[in-house]
């Protein structure tokens, strides 16, 4: 995907970021305990999100570059955030900064150690990393302001979402046809299949 990138700059900020993180971008979670909270979790997450923005990015003649740089850098903060091991914790740095603020400080300097990168170019990928969680209330410093900022929150959103809902019917051990309360989601969910 980095390579079908047509814009210079992005190309290069996505393969400094991925070369620079990349024993951590295989294996890490993308949560604590959320969603993708398992090895290897956070790799398919930003995929998803990358194959869902870029569907989207083409439907509606967006920069998919910009969505795939978002795709990425979103939740990038979280390699400094999350402490992995055995399990999964939060880093001294993770709870006082948090990774919104440590992906826009990651993008920044990785952007800085590229010649000539175009700074309206990098407050539109900072933006992709500040707005991702689309609203205030849920962490974003800023809201999603651009067309591409609204596909990266959607995918993201969307994947996470799809993943509760696999592994709470995946985890449920009742009998009904309904899984228990999910508390994050605000409702049950159907065990069944369509064809059923």
């Amino acid at each position: 995907r980095i390579a079908r990138v047509s814009d210079p700059h992005v190309r290069q900020l996505l393969e400094r970021v991925t070369r620079d993180h990349e024993q951590k971008l295989r294996s890490w979670p993308a949560a604590q305990s959320l969603h993708h909270a398992y090895r290897g979790g956070f790799l398919e997450h930003i995929l998803k999100i990358a194959e869902v923005g870029d569907f989207v990015a083409r439907a509606y003649g967006a920069n998919a570059d910009l969505v795939l740089a978002g795709a990425i850098l979103h939740d990038i903060g979280k390699l400094q955030e999350l402490d992995y091991e055995l399990s999964t914790s939060y880093s001294r740095d993770g709870r006082l900064i948090g990774h919104i603020a440590m992906g826009a400080i990651l993008v920044r300097e990785a952007a800085s150690a590229i010649d000539a990168f175009p700074p309206l170019l990098l407050t539109l990928i900072e933006h992709l990393v500040l707005s991702h969680h689309g609203c205030l209330e849920f962490g974003s410093p800023v809201l999603p302001q651009t067309v591409e900022a609204f596909i990266l929150s959607f995918a993201d959103d969307v994947d996470a979402k799809i993943n509760m809902v696999r592994q709470s019917i995946r985890d449920d051990t009742g009998e009904g046809e309904f899984t228990a309360y999910h508390n994050r989601l605000q409702r049950v969910l159907w065990k069944g299949t369509p064809a059923d």
